[in-house]
């Protein structure tokens, strides 16, 4: 039975550390590849996209603490919380508002979160990666992130400085892997 993002988001928020959740992982599984695209689309020589990427589930995570169901679905809000954010993010590498006449300035938050807030998710972040690595190879999960953060095989390989196949091969098992887990 498929659980829905709402129901997803209602099990997160009554857990008492839902960083460790299979639901969490399952939620950011869910949005990773929005998050890449969207990334991709935005990218620009002032910021990197891994930047963005992070930027993306940042919002992901406040969008998950902060969604009322009253309002409309999970995926539309998280749309335009991830959008915003990534959005607000290129404006303020550029430095220069006026060199962003191509986004909507209205839905761009006034706000993307405390400085305590973003040391709890840097936090929460780090101990993702490091349960990552207990699950990953070091090579998998470095193919695995760079992956996500909307690197080709053949970036990743050149990166890496390893072949096509090792990055096929090492992305096939970590999705393996954590297709098990969850």
């Amino acid at each position: 039975m498929k659980v829905t993002d709402e129901e997803l988001v209602d099990i997160i928020n009554r857990q008492s550390d839902p960083m460790q959740s299979s639901e969490t992982a399952l939620l950011i599984s869910r949005y990773s590849s929005a998050i890449r695209i969207k990334a991709a689309k935005l990218r620009n020589k002032n910021i990197e996209p891994e930047d963005l990427c992070q930027e993306g589930y940042l919002a992901l995570f406040e969008a998950v603490r902060s969604f009322d169901r009253d309002k409309g679905s999970f995926s539309a809000y998280a749309g335009v919380c991830i959008a915003n954010r990534m959005k607000n993010s290129v404006i303020k590498a550029s430095g220069k508002l006026e060199k962003a006449e191509d986004f909507d300035l209205t839905l761009v938050p006034d706000e993307s979160g405390s400085a305590d807030e973003y040391l709890i998710t840097k936090e929460d972040n780090s101990e993702i990666t490091g349960k990552l690595l207990k699950i990953l190879t070091e090579k998998e999960y470095d193919v695995l992130r760079l992956y996500l953060d909307g690197y080709s095989y053949k970036q990743i390989a050149e990166k890496m400085k390893i072949s096509l196949k090792s990055v096929d091969n090492g992305l096939s098992r970590a999705r393996k892997k954590l297709r098990e887990l969850l």
